[in-house]
């Protein structure tokens, strides 16, 4: 039996530790993301037709218009609805340009996002040819990812709960390279259906069912592992 190469195949299995949380939180984030139901649920619990002015068919349509512009289905967010008793476009200049950046920004979670499944698949496909024992070396990574996942995501939850305005700032500032994220709350739609509270609602969902995903496998590895061991 040819001998292994323990520090390749230790690399490799990093790729499956490194890239399997990425992928599975772009993925969880995207179900949330083009959800409408939830979009509706939002609207009715922090009363937005309220503050937009705007009926919930109006609202619900406009929801689906943004859903299909993140998907790159429609190219553009021309869309018009009744605002405060007004038929008008219900996005400004200013409005439509940040969900410029906010798509290309989703366009390159797609990318990485693709780019960790092959990553994975590669990983799992080398393991399969060098390591003598692959499933073994599989579950290794899957398990390191979840403990990693568990790591980060505590920590994200608790700087979440300290103050959340704070460290979603920062996001816009790092991923944002000019000022059209900051909206005027009295006067754009979009700041006013999609409020500080609902940002705080996607992520706490997002994170929990990201970390239930990755403990859930994380646990399976683990149950796998001490089988192999035995």
């Amino acid at each position: 039996m040819k001998k292994e190469n323990k520090g390749l195949i230790h690399m490799i299995r990093w790729g499956i530790t490194l890239f399997l949380p990425l992928v599975i939180l772009l993925t969880t984030l995207q179900v949330f993301v083009f959800d409408k139901d939830f979009y509706l649920k939002e609207f009715s619990k922090y009363e937005i037709p309220k503050v937009t002015g705007m009926s919930m068919a109006d609202l619900e349509r406009v929801a689906e218009k943004m859903i299909r512009y993140l998907k790159d289905e429609d190219k553009d967010l021309v869309i018009e609805g009744t605002v405060k008793g007004e038929r008008r476009e219900v996005f400004g200049e200013r409005e439509k340009q940040h969900m410029v950046d906010v798509k290309n920004l989703f366009q390159g979670g797609y990318f990485l996002r693709n780019i960790g499944i092959f990553s994975i698949i590669a990983a799992i496909l080398l393991l399969s040819r060098l390591a003598h024992r692959a499933s073994t070396e599989i579950y290794k990574g899957i398990f390191h990812s979840s403990i990693l996942t568990f790591m980060l995501m505590g920590l994200l939850l608790i700087l979440m709960q300290i103050d959340f305005y704070k460290y979603f700032t920062y996001f816009h500032e790092i991923f944002f390279d000019n000022d059209l994220w900051l909206l005027d709350p009295n006067k754009e739609v979009l700041i006013q259906m999609l409020p500080l509270e609902f940002f705080i609602d996607i992520a706490t969902r997002v994170v929990l069912w990201f970390v239930g995903i990755m403990i859930a496998m994380g646990g399976i590895a683990y149950v796998r592992l001490r089988k192999a061991t035995y």
